[in-house]
């Protein structure tokens, strides 16, 4: 009788299939603010917390307020009066021109040119302006 001393072997276990979690869909960050505060540098606040420079989003509401603030702050001006879209009132300075009056010295070297060029002598003009 012959003895087998082979040992059967159990074949290796399947190994069970990998399943990969699905990451959850991370949604895209959107802006949540422009420049608190005001005007100013262009800053876009976003959703995750992260705060940046430039976006066409603040570009344009900038430009907005911008274009607001000047439009509020400029007068209507009718040549006597300034009126602003507020209702205040100012004078109207550019009717109100005003010519300085020269120093006493400088009218005199005016006075003397003109003088000279209507045709006087130097004789004339002296004994005249003087």
């Amino acid at each position: 009788m012959t003895i087998d001393t082979t040992t059967a072997v159990a074949p290796a276990p399947e190994p069970e299939p990998i399943v990969e979690a699905t990451p959850e869909p991370v949604a895209a960050p959107y802006i949540v603010s422009c420049n608190p505060g005001g005007l100013g540098p262009i800053e876009t606040h976003w959703s995750d917390g992260t705060v940046t420079g430039y976006s066409d989003y603040c570009q344009a509401e900038h430009d907005q307020v911008l274009r607001a603030e000047i439009e509020a702050n400029t007068p209507a001006c009718d040549g006597t009066v300034c009126r602003y879209p507020s209702g205040a009132t100012v004078p109207d300075n550019r009717s109100t021109a005003t010519v300085k009056k020269p120093s006493p010295w400088v009218q005199g070297q005016i006075d003397w040119q003109n003088c000279i060029e209507a045709g006087n002598t130097q004789e004339y003009c002296r004994a005249t302006l003087n």
